[in-house]
């Protein structure tokens, strides 16, 4: 996806001056309370934070909101301060673990909010630095998609990238999904094809709203609309229906069912990555929403929607996978192999020569590791 593909990967490429400013700033000493509309960059924000600072990112969630202080407590992985991000903070069921966390943890804290006049936030915001994301004009949207087409080598006039960028109302996410389908035909478009194909985008629609209809609507037409007006990936949103399947349907056929289904979608969704094919998203869209709707058992067991353990995994894990892909590195210029190879075949076969006796000073001589890595192999 274009969103991935286009992204910031440092925060000088994020969109918003005072926003860098801000976090260039913070020391990390006062939690950080980002708030703003959707699609305005407020998830991107942390991640580029911590990459800025030279932290180690860790995603706090429902799942592990009651151990977070232990984790911030500790060092990161080679020795630095970790960042904890609770994103979606007023979605977070035990909202007084919140500050509880706030004031046991030595770490740095930021936090993200689309909502800051929610009631629940009121204890948190007393005792955080707030950080204002606004969204995106239009002409600095547009210039952004302009950049994307040469990029991509897409014909359009700027008249097409200003009406996507308004279209848009200041959601980057949004743009960027949307110059994506105009360009999935190949074909160079203009103004009017973008005022014909895209409709108004309802601002307030979001990923919990969009559950809700998938798991009980009952018009299969609006089951398969209420992903349209999301800001997000199709993948996203699949492990979104994935991670919350088995908490509302309980019966076992029902569950297996949404499952064939969202295993269908995901075939499809990998054929758009190989054959860079868009036009496969109308049949992962249906199968991940109708799809699992068809399936909704005589009784669904309504409980608050849960955010996927695997984003909160990936944070969890990114420095031991830095680790990985270094290691991996290093195996593949002296075995003259792929990284792939080497993480497949190489670092688990070393793993267990380690683990039997195998000399470390051999290995670690003749790959030239470093501590950090030898450990990662040893174990």
């Amino acid at each position: 996806m274009w969103c991935d593909k286009h992204g910031p990967d440092a925060l000088e490429g994020f969109i918003g001056n005072k926003a860098k400013e801000a976090i260039e700033g913070w020391d990390g000493s006062k939690p950080l309370l980002v708030h703003g509309g959707t699609g305005c960059g407020k998830t991107l924000l942390g991640g580029l934070a911590a990459e800025h600072k030279g932290w180690d990112l860790h995603v706090v969630t429902n799942d592990n909101i009651a151990n977070a202080a232990d984790i911030g407590n500790t060092m990161g992985l080679f020795g630095g301060k970790k960042l904890l991000f609770l994103d979606d903070v007023e979605t977070i069921k035990d909202i007084k673990a919140v500050p509880a966390l706030i004031k046991n943890c030595a770490s740095p804290i930021m936090l993200s909010t689309s909502d800051l006049a929610d009631k629940r936030l009121a204890t948190v915001k007393r005792s955080c630095q707030d950080l204002q994301l606004r969204r995106a004009l239009p002409a600095s949207i547009a210039n952004h998609l302009a950049v994307i087409c040469e990029k991509e080598g897409i014909g359009c006039d700027k008249e097409a990238l200003s009406s996507i960028a308004k279209s848009a109302k200041g959601d980057i996410r949004a743009a960027i999904l949307d110059l994506q389908y105009m360009a999935a035909p190949g074909e160079p478009f203009d103004a009017e094809d973008v005022d014909g194909k895209l409709s108004a985008r309802d601002g307030t629609s979001d990923i919990y709203r969009a559950l809700s209809v998938i798991f009980g609507g009952r018009d299969y037409e609006k089951v398969v609309k209420s992903t349209w007006d999301l800001s997000m990936q199709q993948r996203d949103i699949l492990w979104w229906v994935d991670e919350n399947v088995p908490r509302l349907y309980q019966d076992m056929s029902s569950i297996a069912g949404c499952y064939e289904n969202l295993s269908r979608a995901d075939i499809f969704l990998g054929r758009i990555m190989r054959r860079q094919y868009w036009g496969f998203l109308r049949y992962s869209n249906v199968l991940m929403t109708a799809g699992v709707n068809s399936e909704r058992p005589a009784r669904i067991n309504f409980t608050q929607y849960r955010f996927p353990g695997y984003f909160a995994s990936l944070g969890r894990t990114k420095g031991m996978r830095g680790v990985e892909d270094k290691i991996a590195s290093k195996m593949g210029h002296v075995l003259h192999v792929s990284k792939r190879v080497a993480k497949l075949e190489y670092i688990p076969m070393y793993q267990r020569l380690l683990g039997k006796g195998f000399d470390e000073m051999q290995v670690k001589e003749l790959y030239r590791f470093d501590p950090a890595e030898m450990e990662y192999l040893t174990g």
